[in-house]
């Protein structure tokens, strides 16, 4: 995935805006909107900003590895923890219960 929609997949994830994080970061909303659009090249300065501003590594957001894991939410990560602790008989039962969950909903 390139870097600009990897910018924008943490953005909205996180419910923010623009706005949001160029204010973080210290520079104007059109700038960063540049970089999210992929017309204008992340200094390693900025590049660092935004990996400290979403708590992900760098390489997570250059595309070497991927964001995933970085993203979830709380409840998410507890989870993830608990079905990679099951055995293979749970993480099926998981998988089936989930399925008829989201059937339901």
């Amino acid at each position: 995935m390139p870097v600009r929609l990897k910018l924008k997949q943490l953005r909205k994830n996180k419910k923010l805006t623009q706005t949001d994080v160029a204010n973080s970061l210290g520079i104007t909303r059109e700038r960063y909107g540049l970089y999210e659009s992929g017309k204008r090249q992340i200094s390693l300065e900025i590049l660092d900003k935004l990996a400290n501003f979403y708590s992900v590594p760098v390489d997570c957001i250059i595309g070497r590895t991927e964001i995933t894991e970085f993203m979830l939410t709380g409840e998410e990560k507890q989870l993830l923890k608990i079905y990679r602790e099951l055995d293979e008989r749970g993480k099926k039962t998981v998988l089936i219960l989930a399925q008829t969950q989201k059937q339901l909903s």
